[in-house]
């Protein structure tokens, strides 16, 4: 039996998906009074990092969802500021693998720790199990809307392939 999709239920599904990103997009500037001052694509880059360590390029664009080139071009400035390492891989001399440096792991950390502050501050009506069942939510919205990549370097259990600020 096919379960009925009521469309005014997913109409205000989908209005509340926009509302969502508008939100989060009308914040963004929050980002660059952070510790750091990176772009949210350089911090979604190294949560990448930090979150399944060494890894190839093209993994790191598998996650993001994005092409290979907007990886490439961001790992050109984060490697010059010294908050990854790129080196060749030891399994094929044409690609490369790139990790997250000691001052990358530092800048990170940071910036991590003052959004989160930051969450505190605004959600002050929610406990750990609110903001522990609007993640897994989130978690399962995403998956819906972007299945989670797969391939080679795809290794890593699936519940661990979230990307936090």
């Amino acid at each position: 039996m096919v379960k009925q999709l009521n469309d005014d239920a997913f109409e205000v599904f989908s209005a509340s998906l926009f509302r969502l990103t508008r939100s989060l997009r009308s914040t963004s500037h929050l980002f660059v009074q952070l510790p750091g001052n990176l772009k949210r694509t350089d911090v979604t880059i190294l949560t990448v990092l930090s979150d399944h360590g060494d890894c190839r390029p093209g993994f790191i664009a598998d996650q993001l969802n994005v092409g290979a080139s907007v990886v490439s071009r961001q790992l050109v400035s984060l490697a010059a500021d010294g908050l990854v390492i790129r080196r060749k891989d030891p399994d094929d001399g044409r690609a490369e693998r790139i990790s997250l440096s000691a001052q990358g792991k530092e800048r990170l950390v940071a910036l991590r720790t003052a959004y989160v502050r930051s969450l505190r501050e605004q959600f002050t009506d929610w406990d750990d199990a609110r903001a522990n069942e609007a993640a897994a939510l989130l978690h399962e919205i995403s998956n819906h809307i972007v299945p989670a990549p797969s391939g080679p370097d795809a290794s890593h259990d699936k519940d661990t392939k979230d990307t936090h600020v």
